[in-house]
């Protein structure tokens, strides 16, 4: 009993799933930074409470937490972008291209055995 018949469709089942979670990970980065974003712009001529308890104010704690997720996201995102494009850079001048073709057999090549 061959166990490995159907590889090409498991292959392809997980690079759908790969596609997926990269695609709702991409949603999920867009949405946390639009909704910051829109936090800091909304809420940027709030009244001032500092003199509440503990003399803080809890708009602007918001705020700056939103901030610094907004700049932590762009110097992460940033990093990965020019790593990403460097790689792409050296491989394009190096000509080192990874075929995706699977192995060559001779059933690929569609050689026939005379037995």
């Amino acid at each position: 009993m061959c166990r490995f018949g159907n590889t090409a469709l498991i292959t392809e089942r997980k690079r759908s799933v790969i596609r997926l979670a990269a695609l709702a990970l991409c949603i999920i980065l867009i949405a946390v930074s639009l909704f910051s974003a829109a936090y800091i712009f909304v809420h940027a001529d709030h009244i001032h409470d500092h003199n509440g308890t503990g003399g803080s104010c809890a708009t602007c704690a918001h705020i700056s937490a939103a901030g610094n997720l907004l700049k932590s996201l762009f110097t992460a995102i940033t990093g990965a972008v020019s790593i990403l494009g460097g790689l792409y850079a050296v491989l394009s001048i190096l000509k080192l291209t990874v075929s995706y073709r699977g192995s060559t057999t001779l059933v690929s090549l569609n050689i026939r055995s005379n037995n």
